[in-house]
């Protein structure tokens, strides 16, 4: 709807005759960046970062100078979105707040067919990564393909509360 009220007004400014040109240039760079959002190039591969939050700091800081913690079991799906081709994960590195490596957790390459996912999981009772702990996740392919989607889904369900928010990856390289 807001596109199409700052398309309607430059379209008025455009009809008065000196204010054309420029009318149609900020034309041409609002409607740009509109109609490319979403569409990503294709690749063979790429390293994404996952952030993920096995622990949330909350409340306030206490006598001992540290907040209340809650840990949150996390989801991890890689999700191929290419309809034709197959990928690979070739590793899945796993971090803590520090950025020590904690485990790799796909240590044999696992290919995901067309609309596939490969899941993860971070079990509730694990605090070793901590607030600040992140997964480097290394994808690859034969051909160019559409990227994967990369989420870490976080959650806590209890009696009284329940937590739950989506974390996404971004890339960080291409091989």
């Amino acid at each position: 709807m807001l596109l199409a009220r700052s398309l309607a007004a430059h379209l008025r400014l455009a009809a008065t005759g000196s204010c054309r040109l420029a009318a149609a240039l900020l034309l041409a760079v609002t409607l740009a960046p509109a109609l490319a959002e979403g569409i990503e190039p294709l690749t063979k591969g790429q390293t994404v970062y996952l952030p993920i939050y096995s622990e949330i700091r909350h409340g306030n800081i206490g006598p001992k100078g540290k907040s209340e913690t809650s840990l949150m079991s996390v989801l991890v799906s890689v999700r191929n979105t290419d309809p034709n081709n197959p990928i690979r994960v070739v590793s899945a590195n796993y971090y803590n707040t520090d950025g020590v490596l904690l485990r790799n957790s796909v240590p044999t390459p696992r290919a995901i067919p067309p609309f596939g996912t490969l899941e993860l999981f971070i079990e509730l009772r694990e605090s070793l990564g901590g607030s600040g702990a992140n997964y480097a996740i290394k994808w690859d392919a034969a051909a160019a393909v559409s990227q994967p989607t990369i989420e870490a889904l976080h959650s806590r369900f209890q009696a009284g509360y329940s937590v739950a928010f989506i974390s996404r990856g971004r890339a960080i390289s291409e091989p």
